[in-house]
Order: structure tokens, then C-alpha cells, then sequence
């Protein structure tokens, strides 16, 4: 073995180390509320409580009330208790009726616990309860007063299966992060020249970048009356235009309490369009400039970039839009609004990867760029930007949560809604740069392997 190679491989193995290392030690899921849930059937229109607390001292501040409407029908009631409760105080409306109900739950990180009804049928614990009794896994309830409640003490044994199947999830996704750097670590080392010799291109042709940046900029628009205007008229029109259909033609609201609809719709949608842009016109980048290409002297690595910079620009206006609807909304920028220059950069760097991978095959594949608008049309209803997370069944929630677009999207809400700094979302954040810089390496692969062939094709 060569020296050079003995070095690279001293070197890959630390890296290794001290990242899996770092990985084991540091990160660990968050700790999530537990989910309550019951079927319950009742002859009347009513509001039931959960109560939560390590103790008998009821308080309201300590519960979650959800409304019975549909008479004589099977609804789900789904309430959220914090992880550290130890009782709780079910209360069956606030009117007397007959009511079934049945498949109590626990859930704890996907993991469900039956909660046992033979406690419940204690009648120490019952509070006017004029009857009840057992059939298979349901109670026939019939409520007096208005005030019906039923106690119950969760199990010490099912908090430590919930919090043990919890840490088995979390050692089996430390497992899968370690993997995955590994992979990465292995590729940049092993390809590390490609990755090297395109990053000082970029670093020596700054100024020519921008410059270009700047020109391919105006150019667009240029010859019309309105100019560079339609540049964002389009895109606030399609805003617009979302906004007024899921508002009030399909009456969505906003997923969270107390923001309206339209930030909370706005802060998904302004990143994406960013990313859009950014990746159709990267993409096609080589065929635009093909005078370019053919010059032997010139760096055509750089194209990609002035197309992403050329998107940029439209991206910081809709920012700017952005924060003027928060502010209309009482959401004013804070210390968390420094963090939108990291999600851009997230944005900017990850279209980068991409776009050096589809520019370069797109010359030998013309097909490509068409199966990409298509993608992206697909990738934006499936990123959780006009719908929330949060309404797919827990145990699936994995899978919106796979795309590196879903950590942008809630990272501009976390920024300007929820104020929740990245580093906090650190699971979320190793997986996005993982695969950001997987795709970087591949694409910057790709692209040197591809590059010499450029000008004969086209």
C-alpha cells in the first residue's frame, strides 16, 4: 500500500470513529407526548375530557376536552398527555346517556398499549357511573349527573415497555446514521479528488459566478414591459390562488393553534418554490449556455451554481414578502429569523448536488428534464407543505419525513412559527446532511466523468 493511500485510510477510519462515536453518545429521539385514544358511541351531543397529573389534584389546565357530535355513530376521540403522567380521569360528557365505548389505547412512538378495563370497572374509581359492564374488549357506560368520571393509574410496567420500545427505535436509528456516514465518509474519501477539484473551481471563479448570477438575472425578463416584475407575480398569484382554494373552498386551518392558515402555507411553500426554480433551471443549464460549454478555457462547473444564484434572487424578495404577511399577523422577526440564512444555504446547497448530476446526464438524456417536472409535481404534494405531518397515523409518519425537502419546509416554520432552533432537530439535521452531501459526491462524480464529452454531444 502507497503512503498516500495509508494516510487516506488513518484518515477515513478516525473520521469514522469519532463520528459514530458522536452519533451514539449525542443523539437520541425526542421525548414525545403519549396518545390517548378510545371508540365511543353515544346517544347524544357531548363533551368528553381526559385529565392528566402524577396525583388526584385535578386540574383544568390539565386536560384536553374533544366534542361528541355524530349521534348513534362510532367516533375516535384522540387525546395527548405529557410522558411523565401517572393518573388519569376520564370524563364521559356532562349529561347523563348511554354510551359504548371501546380499543382504549395508549401510544408511545408508534407502540399501542391496551389500557386494562378491568380496572376501570373498579368501582372505587367510578364518579356517577349508574351502570357499567363488560363486553369483549368495550364498556356499555350509562352516565348520571353531569360531572361522570372514571380514574384510572397507568401501570408503572407499561411506562417502562413504552419507554423501552422507544429506546429501541432509537438505537435502531443511531445504527442507521452510523451507516450511512460511513457510506459518505467512504465515497468523499474514495472520490475525493472530483469533489476537491470541483469545490476550488467554484472558489476561483467567484467573482465571474456572480457576475454571470447578476446578468443571467436580468436577461430573463429582458425586452418586456414589466421586466424582472414577472418574476414574482406568477409565484405570489400561485399563492394566492392555493391560499383562497384551501382556506375557504376546502376550509382547511392551520394545523397549529392560533397561526393563520396562510403563514403557516406560505412559510412551506416559499422554500419549495425556491428549490423548484433553482433545479429546472440548473438542470437545463448546459443546454442554455452551449456556446459556453464548447469553449475549452471556460469552467462550465460553474453554470449549475449561476442558475441557483439566478433563483436566489427571487427567493429573497418572497422572504421579504414573507415576513411583511407574519408581521400583518403579529409575527414579528426574532433571534430564531437568523436561521433562514442556514435553510437557504440547505436549499441552495442540496439543489447543487442534484443539479450537477441532472445537468450533466440531461445532454445524453433530453427525457430527463421532463421526467423532473413531473417529479417535482409529484415531490410538492408529497412534502408536507399544504398538508401537515401530523394528520397521517403516527407509525407512517416516517415517510414525508424521508424527503430532505420536509426538513427545509418545517425548518422555515420552525424559524418563523414554532421557534425552534435547528440544532434542536438533530436527528433531522444529520439525516438531511448526510444525504445532501451522499448526493454532492455523487453528483460531483457524475459530472467529472460526464464532462469531457460534453461538447461532442452537443
Amino acid at each position: 500500500m502507497s503512503k498516500k493511500k495509508f494516510v487516506k485510510s488513518i484518515i477515513l477510519t478516525i473520521l469514522i470513529i469519532v463520528s459514530n462515536i458522536l452519533v451514539l453518545r449525542f443523539c437520541n429521539l425526542e421525548d414525545k407526548d403519549i396518545n390517548i385514544s378510545y371508540k365511543i358511541i353515544s346517544n347524544q351531543k357531548d363533551v368528553y375530557q381526559v385529565f392528566y397529573g402524577i396525583d388526584d389534584l385535578w386540574k383544568e389546565e390539565q386536560s384536553e376536552r374533544v366534542n361528541y357530535d355524530n349521534i348513534n355513530n362510532q367516533e375516535i376521540l384522540k387525546f395527548t398527555v405529557p410522558r411523565d403522567t401517572k393518573k388519569l380521569r376520564f370524563d364521559f360528557g356532562e349529561h347523563p346517556g348511554n354510551i359504548n365505548v371501546s380499543d382504549i389505547k395508549l401510544s408511545y412512538w408508534g407502540q399501542n398499549v391496551d389500557i386494562d378495563l378491568n380496572q376501570i370497572l373498579d368501582g372505587k374509581n367510578q364518579t356517577q357511573i349508574g351502570q357499567i359492564s363488560r363486553k369483549g374488549n368495550s364498556l356499555d357506560v350509562k352516565t348520571i349527573g353531569n360531572d361522570p368520571h372514571i380514574t384510572y393509574e397507568i401501570d408503572s410496567n407499561i411506562l417502562s415497555n413504552l419507554q423501552g420500545y422507544k429506546n429501541v427505535i432509537n438505537n435502531a436509528v443511531k445504527i442507521f446514521i452510523c451507516l450511512l456516514i460511513d457510506i459518505v465518509l467512504f465515497v468523499l474519501t474514495r472520490k475525493s479528488k472530483s469533489v476537491i477539484t470541483l469545490m476550488l473551481e467554484l472558489k476561483t471563479n467567484k467573482t465571474l459566478i456572480w457576475n454571470l448570477s447578476k446578468n443571467d438575472f436580468k436577461t430573463k425578463y429582458a425586452g418586456s414591459y414589466l421586466g424582472i416584475i414577472w418574476a414574482f407575480v406568477q409565484p405570489i398569484v400561485t399563492i394566492l390562488v392555493y391560499w383562497f382554494v384551501f382556506q375557504y373552498g376546502l376550509r382547511s386551518g392551520s394545523p397549529i393553534k392560533d397561526v393563520p392558515f396562510i403563514l403557516w402555507f406560505m412559510a412551506g411553500l416559499v422554500p419549495w418554490f425556491f428549490f423548484q426554480d433553482a433545479l429546472l433551471n440548473a438542470t437545463n443549464c448546459m443546454l442554455e449556455y452551449t456556446y459556453l460549454v464548447k469553449k475549452v478555457v471556460f469552467k462550465i462547473s460553474i453554470l449549475p451554481i449561476v442558475k441557483i444564484l439566478s433563483a436566489l434572487f427571487v427567493h429573497l424578495v418572497f422572504m421579504v414578502f414573507l415576513f411583511f404577511v407574519a408581521a400583518i399577523y403579529g409575527f414579528y422577526p426574532s433571534q430564531y429569523t437568523i436561521q433562514l440564512i442556514y435553510y437557504s444555504f440547505c436549499t441552495f446547497f442540496i439543489v447543487l448536488g442534484i443539479s450537477y448530476a441532472t445537468s450533466a446526464i440531461v445532454i445524453f438524456f433530453k427525457d430527463l428534464g421532463q421526467i423532473i417536472n413531473i417529479f417535482l409535481q409529484i415531490g410538492m404534494w408529497m412534502t408536507p407543505i399544504m398538508w401537515s405531518y401530523t394528520t397521517v397515523p403516527l407509525k407512517y409518519q416516517w415517510i414525508p419525513k424521508i424527503s430532505p425537502m420536509y426538513y427545509i419546509v418545517e425548518g422555515y416554520r420552525d424559524t418563523l412559527i414554532n421557534h425552534v432552533w435547528f440544532f434542536e432537530r438533530y436527528f433531522q439535521t444529520i439525516y438531511f446532511w448526510i444525504i445532501t452531501l451522499g448526493l454532492f459526491s455523487v453528483g460531483a462524480i457524475i459530472f467529472k466523468k460526464l464532462k469531457p464529452h460534453f461538447a461532442d454531444v452537443l
